[in-house]
């Protein structure tokens, strides 16, 4: 990984010192990293912990390094003066010659150098002359500017040494490209970093996982090159790149765009890169040996084959499975699980059939059958489908079986009893309950809700009948504003005395009193309006239950007529021995064995019995 390309301290250094992560993360880091080195004895770079932490982003990551890479040439390459210049025959006096200048142009021709023989300052040359006498040589591009060249013939620098006075533009080559994956090349971590600063070792990352016809990885070409321009004014063409053609691999379960500039997928899949580049989606996904702290938690939109054991702690979830041997695991799959020696202790939702050598302590729901070689203990499992345990025995467990079970044998006289359920479809079974709870729910909103609506309505109407009240008290006071507007219109205010005081505190009462009376109107306008959304929401909220009431009763009935024609098989086949104790249930009926029994078949039916009466009830024959 990147983070590793540097010492951790020189890398943590330079993070502090960029600000791009505080100090107290970086102590974090070490401590993350410490643990992860005791605990697997591998040592994870500073940079990666601190990615994991979310305390700094791959692109800051290469930002810091680039500055490490910078320092690191810095120190190492050393100055060298190159033979930069094929000098060229004057072709004034020779050399040594006092007050003259000789003009050398580099092979290839950017670079022109000019050396000086004579007594500083040269007062025998200017600038002009010096042009001139470059121009004479052809050299027409890159001279230095008139400045430059005036401190060179003052003496200012290059006394005795060769002086570059022209200089060229160098061609640049098109820069090479680049590919770009669209997907990770190294998903699976030592484990997942919580955020106080823990690490989860078997949270490894979810593999990248992509479907047909995602973009999968494509050659970014990198910038077009530049001509260049010699000393004598000549164009250099683009020189071509030394870099090898960039070119996608595709494998299996990948093609190639008709430009060869992108790669996609074929399949649904996992995406991978060999050593050698090649591009592939695999739709299986292998693991030799364990779902452990190697591989972490499993996530696959597709088949999962396990050689070794799945360990306990440990998820996995995709599309299909099969391992030896499920331990005290978290599994979710769509379709089928095979587990060839057997479940223990696990938490399994399967969405097809499910087979195993044998399922001890565990949790099964599953949308299909369920073959069992040896025995079921302790467990609550539930099939849509039959539960088959041909040659084994079913001890002391919890059985939902659609379809039906057919067993070996029930029980033994020292194991607890098993509660066997059969002819009943216990999905819908649950969405039926589900259903009629919620049509409860939405009921009692429904019945409640027009005594709200109506207390609403109520407080609207006094509201109001306030608000006419008051506009009532408005007008009189608009009233006397009138009549006082006359006074003050004859000029009863101007005169001085007793009435002048008292029209003036008239006036002054009557403001504050319609103050009042306005404030009164906006405060009971924005009550009622207020009032008036509440009274809306909930008549909306009326007919939204209304609705969704009518719905879960229409859903209902089709649960219902679902439940009648999708029938179940009420049956318990028993191979061997059924002992006491163990109870049979089925959608009308139910049995508790009184007394071991052997070879028979228990079902479930309404059929007159001796006496001729017809009930429902689990009636006992020969096994078949």
């Amino acid at each position: 990984m990147m983070g590793e390309c540097a010492p951790n301290s020189q890398f943590s250094t330079v993070a502090v010192e960029m600000n791009i992560v505080a100090q107290e993360k970086v102590d974090k880091a070490r401590v993350v990293q410490s643990r992860i080195f005791k605990k697997t004895n591998i040592r994870m770079s500073t940079a990666d912990i601190l990615i994991e932490m979310g305390a700094i982003t791959p692109s800051q990551r290469d930002t810091i390094l680039g500055v490490l890479n910078e320092i690191e040439s810095q120190t190492e390459i050393q100055p060298t003066t190159p033979d930069a210049h094929q000098k060229k025959k004057p072709k004034s006096p020779a050399k040594n010659t006092d007050n003259t200048l000789d003009i050398s142009v580099s092979r290839n021709k950017l670079t022109v150098s000019v050396l000086y023989y004579g007594e500083f300052p040269a007062t025998d040359l200017d600038i002009n002359k010096v042009k001139t006498m470059l121009h004479a040589e052809g050299i027409v591009h890159g001279i230095a500017d008139d400045e430059k060249i005036r401190d060179f013939l003052n003496a200012d620098f290059c006394v005795g040494e060769p002086w570059t006075i022209a200089t060229g533009t160098a061609p640049t080559p098109d820069a090479p490209g680049e590919i770009v994956y669209h997907f990770d090349k190294d998903p699976m971590k030592i484990g997942t970093v919580t955020e106080d600063g823990l690490m989860d070792w078997k949270d490894r990352g979810a593999l990248p996982q992509v479907k047909a016809g995602d973009l999968l990885a494509e050659i970014i070409p990198g910038p077009t090159g530049k001509e260049g321009m010699d000393v004598y004014g000549k164009k250099i063409p683009t020189p071509k790149s030394d870099e090898t053609r960039l070119r996608l691999k595709c494998g299996n379960g990948t093609r190639r765009s008709e430009d060869r500039m992108q790669a996609f997928a074929e399949a649904s899949g996992i995406p991978k890169i060999s050593m050698t580049g090649v591009i592939s989606v695999v739709s299986t996904l292998t693991i030799n040996g364990d779902v452990s702290l190697e591989t972490g938690h499993v996530t696959f939109n597709g088949h999962i084959e396990v050689t070794g054991t799945i360990e306990k702690g440990y998820r996995v979830k995709g599309q299909s499975l099969r391992a030896n041997e499920i331990r005290s695991a978290e599994i979710d799959i769509d379709e089928d699980i095979i587990a060839i020696n057997g479940i223990f202790g696990a938490a399994i939702r399967c969405g097809g059939n499910l087979k195993a050598g044998h399922i001890n302590n565990t949790t099964i729901v599953a949308g299909g059958d369920i073959a069992v070689k040896k025995e079921i203990i302790d467990s609550i499992i539930e099939a849509n489908g039959r539960c088959l345990i041909n040659d084994g025995t079913i001890l002391s467990s919890t059985i939902f079986a659609k379809m039906g079970i057919t067993t070996m044998d029930v029980g033994t006289k020292a194991a607890s009893p098993s509660k066997l359920t059969v002819g009943i479809n216990q999905p819908l079974e649950r969405e039926m309950a589900s259903t009629k709870d919620q049509i409860q729910t939405t009921k009692s909103t429904c019945e409640n809700l027009p005594t709200q609506l109506k207390d609403l309505e109520a407080q609207s109407d006094r509201v109001n009948t306030r608000l006419g009240e008051v506009a009532q008290e408005q007008d009189r006071c608009m009233v006397q504003h009138r009549l006082l507007q006359e006074k003050v219109e004859a000029g009863l205010l101007e005169k001085e005395g007793p009435e002048a005081e008292k029209l003036q505190k008239t006036i002054a009462d009557l403001k504050v009193k319609q103050d009042a009376y306005d404030a009164d109107v906006a405060n009971l306008m924005e009550e009622d309006e207020a009032i008036g959304q509440q009274i809306a929401a909930l008549k909306k909220k009326v007919v939204e239950n209304a609705e969704a009431l009518e719905k879960l009763k229409t859903h209902l009935d089709h649960l219902t007529e679902q439940k009648k024609t999708d029938k179940g098989l009420a049956v318990v086949k028993v191979g061997g021995v059924i002992f006491p104790g163990n109870t049979i249930i089925g959608p009308h009926s139910k049995i508790v064995i009184k007394e071991g029994l052997k070879r028979l078949s228990i079902a479930e039916t309404n059929k007159p019995d001796q006496s001729g009466a017809k009930k429902w009830r689990f009636a006992l024959a020969p096994y078949h």
